[in-house]
């Protein structure tokens, strides 16, 4: 799979990694387990097989630092927690993020450039999130949630990337 990523100020990327070191200390699944350079916390624009790179799109966050200031950073609101189901009793636990009109217009502005994007992750079918654990038994999200404090409130995306989950690279779009 490959994807177009947000990532985050560094107190904003510190609320959502002590969120993972907390389920961590619970004992529960969480993405801080995964050590790899390319994991750390972020929000997916958009997700697909076949997603590219263009040069249309990184006119979108630069190379033009006018033009990455324009779009980049972009302020984040964050609100309570939400599931998505991954399988038979397994669910994925998330903070919901708000869509604000420049996330939204952002959001598309993306995707009118890069062809191959997965249903989910088209506008009007959208969920913005930032993942906090995959594959949670019912059990597990009941721990989690007693676990979890409040989110963070406000934060800033402050980078864009591309991940290309076939060859395990990351490219900076901007940040």
């Amino acid at each position: 799979m490959r994807s177009i990523e947000l990532t985050f100020d560094l107190a904003t990327e510190a609320a959502f990694t002590a969120e993972w070191a907390a389920l961590q200390d619970a004992g529960l699944p969480n993405l801080g387990r995964h050590q790899g350079a390319s994991n750390r916390p972020h929000l997916t624009l958009a997700a697909g097989p076949a997603l590219e790179i263009k040069d249309a799109l990184q006119a979108v966050f630069g190379p033009d630092p006018q033009r990455a200031g324009a779009v980049l950073p972009v302020d984040l609101r964050v609100s309570g927690v939400v599931l998505f189901r991954a399988g038979s009793g397994r669910f994925v636990l998330a903070r919901p993020v708000v869509m604000t009109r420049a996330l939204l217009e952002l959001h598309r502005a993306v995707l009118e450039l890069a062809p191959g994007a997965v249903e989910l992750t088209q506008p009007d079918r959208w969920t913005p999130h930032v993942t906090l654990a995959r594959r949670l038994s019912a059990d597990q999200v009941t721990e989690a949630l007693a676990v979890l404090g409040e989110p963070p409130a406000v934060g800033s995306c402050v980078a864009a990337r591309f991940w290309n989950g076939e060859t395990k690279t990351l490219t900076a779009l901007a940040g």
